[in-house]
């Protein structure tokens, strides 16, 4: 913009032009002064190590693993959560339940479907305090008398597979069958 056009608007040209460059100046002092936000941590963490280091010089020997277990404690920036205790990685796997409820001399249901691939727990529980037991392959999950409940965990079935548990002793045949989606 020419001068004629800042007067009839009432700005004078002098004061329009220091107003700006004060503006820029301002703008400049914040911008490098938000720089250099990642390296701020790393040097406080430092400088806590180092007074706590001081603190260890000064005190006796007898102190010394005291003063210096907090720092070995402090999560190196080089450090992954999957080392650190409930980082990641520390979950359970994801399993579904079969429950079978033996009363009477029957077990059921029948058949229990479950999602494909993810690991089942069959958990076979006693209503009446009787002994029921049920085999599935090599496992062999029994109830009653004194143990109400009893559970173990066997690997997901693909899509389709089933898998049989014969009872040993009273009771019917019960199946786990992997027809059913994933999801609530």
């Amino acid at each position: 913009m020419c001068d004629s056009a800042l007067t009839p608007i009432g700005i004078c040209p002098q004061k329009f032009t220091r107003k700006l460059v004060t503006a820029c100046l301002v703008a400049a002092a914040l911008g490098a002064a938000g720089c250099g936000g990642d390296d701020e941590p790393a040097s406080t963490t430092q400088a806590a190590t180092a007074e706590t280091e001081t603190t260890a010089t000064l005190s006796t020997p007898e102190e010394t693993p005291t003063a210096t277990s907090p720092t070995e404690t402090i999560p190196t920036t080089g450090s992954s959560p999957e080392d650190m205790p409930g980082g990641a990685g520390d979950e359970e796997p994801a399993r579904t339940l079969a429950l079978f409820t033996a009363r009477g001399g029957q077990i059921r249901p029948r058949l229990v479907r479950v999602p494909a691939f993810i690991s089942v727990q069959i958990e076979l529980r006693s209503a009446d305090g009787e002994n029921y037991a049920l085999r599935f392959g090599d496992v062999t999950i029994r109830a009653g008398g004194a143990i109400n409940s009893t559970s173990t965990t066997i690997d997901g079935l693909r899509p389709g597979e089933s898998i049989a548990g014969v009872p040993q002793g009273a009771g019917n045949k019960v199946r786990i069958s992997a027809t059913a989606e994933p999801g609530p």
